[in-house]
């Protein structure tokens, strides 16, 4: 799949990446979502990204914990690929699926463990963090564990942010609202930008 990917312009362009990884690895990756193709390759089974998200190098995702509550916590009594157990005997990696909206950035080293569930819409991680609960949307956390240090915006404009859908919109439908883009987000220019794609949408 690496070979594809480089032939197609990398992990942000690759259309034939994210198919092989949808049949394969039951892994979704929204257009223009990018990390470095190491972490793509060591993604869970069932991780869904969404679109526009920035990842860093370094970042982990895992789905699965050690059972330090059993007598034995090591893998030969819960992996069953290692040929002591029938079935592996704590839930799988599809079973505790991470799901990331979309427009989320990730810095480097950053990690995130089985007990996060969801990293929200519009959030930020900080480079270094360990993220051991879920991040709403447009939360910015950072530390180990990670913590809620700020919000991107004001409720009013998260709402209406959140509302214009602007991220299921190619890049290219989106250019001739560029300036929008180029400026701090308000309560002004986010409606403005629902509006327009609102009735881009009705035209469809």
């Amino acid at each position: 799949m690496r070979t594809v990917c480089g032939l197609e312009g990398g992990p942000m362009q690759s259309v034939t990446y994210r198919e092989l990884n949808r049949k394969y690895r039951e892994i979704e990756i929204g257009p223009y979502s990018y990390a470095p193709i190491e972490f793509f390759e060591s993604l869970p089974f069932g991780t869904q990204i969404g679109s526009y998200c920035s990842i860093a190098a370094g970042v982990l995702f895992f789905r699965r914990n050690h059972p330090s509550g059993r007598v034995a916590q090591h893998p030969c009594f819960y992996n069953s690929a290692l040929g002591v157990l029938a079935s592996d005997s704590i839930p799988l990696d599809q079973e505790n699926v991470l799901v990331v909206g979309d427009d989320v950035w990730i810095g480097a080293n950053a990690i995130v463990t089985p007990r996060c569930r969801t990293l929200g819409t519009g959030c930020v991680v900080g480079a270094g963090s360990i993220v051991t609960k879920d991040v709403a949307p447009f939360a910015i956390v950072a530390g180990n564990p990670a913590r809620q240090i700020g919000e991107r915006f004001p409720i009013e404009v998260q709402k209406v942010l959140l509302e214009s859908r602007w991220s299921k919109f190619p890049v290219e439908e989106l250019l001739p609202f560029l300036p929008l883009f180029l400026e701090n987000a308000s309560v002004e220019n986010a409606q403005r930008l629902r509006d327009h794609l609102s009735s881009k949408a009705q035209s469809r």
